[in-house]
């Protein structure tokens, strides 16, 4: 290609990198700004959770003498399921079948399927948790604080205002009698500069996954492209002014344009890695792994039906376990394993004959889950996760998950409850790539950063504050052009 047809090639395709990053990062400034900070904000104040032990303290102990019927009839009554916990729910014991739609609360006394929870009830639940001032709201679906699909089969709920000085609201399941969510006024105030702004968890798009899902991740693509075009622009430029009679960085003379060039020579590499990481938290299988079982896998893993594993199981043998605030029934390996939860998570496991379980015996039984659910050679293990193991952070396993590691390119590594035995991950080499492009890269919870909290925050915060004031500079540059063409 001649010199100078060259030159007039590289020259159109600046000028169509200058012209898209510059419209497109108008309409994108605003939003990379708050993105940086509301980033900031997350990184010390994260989404409202209630824990699982703080959810037992405020379950109320299975009145397990009043129930009557057996783990196997509940699952008829409701149609069958593909789960199965027992709780108090209000004053009777109650079964929650877990089927396809939702879950089915099952009267534990008389099999009968049991009705919404009444406001009535929710406001003396309120009255009895938070005093005379408490209160429960009407029945509703979502608020901004239950908008997570995971809430889906709890929905309705009541919302019970404590009336305390800390603003305490908590959310009761009309289905289930369960307290799933606890917020503060010092919660919700944060988080709507934190992580609502952050993840867009607006109730009208968030309470439909896929609005939300297609919405971000077009949002995130059309910025991930802006940070594209603008680290090309300013390298482009850059060697554009090495070139001048006096070198230089830059030869922007106006002040925001200037800075905005410096700064996004240095915070691009940030720049590029966050946007690209974070528009991969919205990946949800599209490139990477979700590290779920096949339904063919899950069945083989827990070696039979629910139901039948559950035959032996009568309310005589459910009456011996004392003061438990939850019995939850699983599959593993072909037995049904009984886990009664005490406060603040503490359990205690046996089989559908009462024979006692010990970790080492549920991750047996999880071996034998495994070998018939994926072919090839031995699994090695089990071995304890630590809680900082940066897998462990970005899949959000509990303090006992258990590692069995596979054969690379045969048979994928498989992550298991250590408590219940319940299959939590499979850790195939896509889905641990996706933890270190996504999570590690976004979040900077790298080995060792994992177990330094506050070197971490300020390892973060730092291109986090680049990366803001980068973005300022953006918006003052799009605010002088969009009142010079108006």
């Amino acid at each position: 290609m001649p010199a100078s047809r060259s030159r007039r090639w590289k020259d159109q395709a600046t000028k169509k990198i200058a012209w898209f990053y510059r419209w497109l990062g108008i309409a994108t400034c605003l939003v990379f700004a708050l993105w940086f900070a509301s980033g900031a904000v997350l990184v010390f104040k994260p989404f409202p959770a209630l824990s699982r032990g703080d959810q037992l303290s405020l379950e109320q102990p299975v009145a397990l003498g009043k129930v009557r019927m057996s783990p196997e009839r509940a699952m008829q009554a409701a149609g069958g399921g593909n789960a199965l916990r027992l709780v108090q729910r209000d004053a009777q014991p109650a079964y929650l079948v877990g089927t396809a739609q939702a879950l089915v609360p099952i009267d534990a006394r008389t099999g009968a399927r049991l009705p919404m929870i009444s406001q009535s009830t929710a406001s003396a639940l309120a009255r009895k948790l938070g005093g005379s001032a408490a209160r429960a709201t009407s029945l509703f679906d979502y608020d901004q604080w239950v908008v997570h699909n995971q809430f889906d089969p709890l929905r309705p709920f009541y919302r019970l205002d404590m009336k305390d000085a800390a603003g305490t609201r908590l959310y009761l399941s009309a289905r289930t009698g369960e307290i799933v969510q606890r917020t503060t006024s010092w919660d919700r105030g944060w988080n709507w500069v934190g992580a609502v702004l952050h993840w867009a968890y607006f109730t009208p798009i968030r309470s439909s996954f896929t609005v939300w899902d297609q919405t971000v991740w077009w949002l995130s693509l059309a910025a991930l492209l802006v940070a594209v075009a603008g680290t090309i622009l300013g390298v482009i430029r850059t060697l554009a002014a090495q070139r001048q009679r006096k070198p230089s960085l830059t030869f922007f003379r106006l002040k925001w344009m200037r800075w905005h060039h410096l700064l996004g020579l240095f915070a691009s590499v940030f720049v590029l890695a966050w946007i690209l990481s974070g528009w991969l938290s919205m990946d949800h299988g599209r490139l990477f792994s979700r590290g779920h079982a096949t339904e063919a896998q899950l069945a083989r893993y827990a070696g039979g039906s629910l139901g039948v594993g559950l035959a032996p199981v009568s309310p005589r043998t459910l009456s011996r376990v004392d003061g438990a605030h939850e019995l939850e029934f699983t599959m593993v390996g072909g037995q049904a394993v009984i886990t009664a939860w005490h406060p603040p998570g503490n359990a205690q496991r046996f089989l559908a004959d009462g024979t006692p379980l010990d970790t080492g015996k549920v991750a047996a039984l999880a071996a034998t889950g495994i070998a018939a659910a994926w072919a090839g050679p031995p699994l090695s293990g089990p071995a304890r996760v630590s809680a900082t193991d940066t897998y462990a952070l970005a899949e959000g396993w509990p303090g006992n998950a258990l590692l069995f590691s596979g054969v690379p390119g045969l048979r994928p590594d498989i992550v298991v409850n250590g408590t219940n035995g319940q299959l939590l991950t499979v850790l195939s080499r896509s889905r641990k790539a996706y933890a270190w492009i996504y999570y590690a890269l976004h979040t900077f919870n790298f080995p060792v950063l994992t177990e330094h909290r506050m070197l971490r925050q300020t390892m973060v915060m730092i291109p986090l504050l680049f990366g803001f004031v980068f973005s300022i500079t953006g918006v003052a540059i799009g605010y002088q052009r969009l009142r010079k063409s108006i």
